[in-house]
C-alpha cells in the first residue's frame, strides 16, 4: 500500500511540476485518478505472488510470532477469513501437521498452523 501513495505522489508531483514549466505539456500528463489507477495495477502483481489461504477452525484461529504455540499472539483470524500467505515451513506440530504458514503482507513474520487453513488459490513456497 505505501508503494501505491509513494507512486501516485511522485506522479502528482511530476504533473505539478509539468503544468509550471510548460501550459500544452499539461494536456498530455495523465490525471491523478489515472495515475492512482496505474499505481493500483503496478501494486496486483506483487499481491499475485501470494497463495490466498482460509480459515477452516470453527472458533478464531491465533496468529503467533513464530511458529510455535508458545509463542506470543499476535492477533486473531475469524473462521472464514481470507489472507495472503508467502511462504511454509516446518514447528511445532498441531493437530497431525507440522506445517505453518507464514502470513504475506502484514507484520513481518505472522505465523498461523497449517492445520486449520486451507489454500483456496495459488501454490505455496517453503520459506
Amino acid at each position: 500500500m505505501k508503494q501505491t501513495y509513494k507512486f501516485v505522489t511522485v506522479a502528482f508531483a511530476g504533473i505539478v511540476g509539468v503544468g509550471v514549466a510548460g501550459g500544452t505539456a499539461l494536456a498530455s500528463a495523465p490525471s491523478t485518478a489515472e495515475a492512482a489507477d496505474q499505481a493500483a495495477h503496478a501494486v496486483r502483481p506483487a499481491l499475485d505472488q501470494y497463495a490466498t489461504g482460509k480459515v477452516t477452525s470453527r472458533h478464531r484461529l491465533a496468529v503467533r510470532s513464530r511458529p510455535t504455540t508458545h509463542s506470543k499472539r499476535v492477533y486473531w483470524l475469524k473462521p472464514g477469513q481470507r489472507f495472503y500467505i508467502k511462504c511454509w515451513t516446518r514447528g511445532q506440530k498441531v493437530g497431525h501437521t507440522r506445517v505453518w504458514y507464514r502470513m504475506g503482507y502484514s507484520s513481518p513474520k505472522d505465523w498461523v498452523t497449517a492445520n486449520y487453513v486451507k489454500v483456496i488459490k495459488g501454490h505455496v513456497h517453503h520459506c
